[in-house]
């Protein structure tokens, strides 16, 4: 497994091949570890998923709260949302929703948090498949729209620090 916080490493390292050559088809990871949120996700679906998906290696999202930031502090331009803001379940069902992500770490603040985030998808009829039932298309769109402002959500905090990656 690799782990980066950049989508342009993050491509390469998908793309990546074992050595020797007696297995050139071989990836040489199984797994990539990649910074992924409704308000990060031009370049991960520009960039490393694509790559990802190509060479059959799963995706671990991680970061999708923006460090709780998505749920509580959203820059001006998303004021149109007239005070909707996604809960952490959504953030985590927003990230497994891409077909490239097949796990997301969550780091939990409390036990209240840990129940927010993970009841919803435990509910019998979101249970029985991560790829339908969690989140519409229409919701997913509405979350897309809500983080879409890449560049005013990385104002305030920096979260995205390679700026070759803005999209």
């Amino acid at each position: 497994m690799a782990s980066t916080h950049s989508h342009v490493v993050g491509a390469a390292l998908a793309s990546a091949k074992l050595l020797p050559s007696s297995h050139p088809e071989t990836p040489a990871f199984d797994a990539l570890m990649l910074r992924y949120s409704m308000s990060h996700r031009n370049a991960a679906e520009s960039l490393s998923f694509p790559k990802a998906m190509e060479n059959n290696i799963p995706v671990l999202a991680f970061t999708t709260t923006r460090w709780n930031r998505l749920q509580s502090d959203p820059p001006p331009s998303t004021m149109m949302m007239d005070g909707f803001r996604p809960t952490t379940s959504e953030c985590l069902k927003f990230a497994l929703h891409h077909p490239a992500v097949e796990v997301v770490l969550h780091s939990a603040r409390d036990e209240e948090e840990l129940d927010e985030a993970l009841l919803p998808l435990l509910s019998s009829s979101l249970a029985t498949s991560k790829r339908t039932g969690w989140l519409s298309e229409e919701e997913c769109e509405q979350w897309r729209v809500y983080g879409s402002d890449e560049a005013r959500w990385n104002e305030d905090d920096a979260f995205d620090e390679y700026p070759e990656e803005s999209m």
